[in-house]
């Protein structure tokens, strides 16, 4: 996570365990722009880290306004 936090234009990064699911692990992360996610992202996870994924699901969202409270 905090490799992930320093890279250029890392908005917002964390992970959480699943409170109902013990072998789920939700990654939560927010980027400037496409090409700081791509750059951090490279070459994906290590082999080590690659083996313990056993699923994954991603989805990406764009957030066309954030209004104040």
């Amino acid at each position: 996570m905090r490799l992930a936090r320093e890279a250029p234009g890392c908005l917002e990064y964390a992970l959480s365990a699943d409170l109902l699911d013990p072998g789920r692990v939700t990654v939560y992360e927010r980027w400037e722009s496409d090409e700081d996610l791509e750059r951090f992202r490279g070459s994906g996870p290590s082999g080590e880290q690659a083996a313990q994924i056993l699923d994954a699901a991603v989805a990406r969202y764009r957030i066309s306004a954030v209004e104040a409270p």
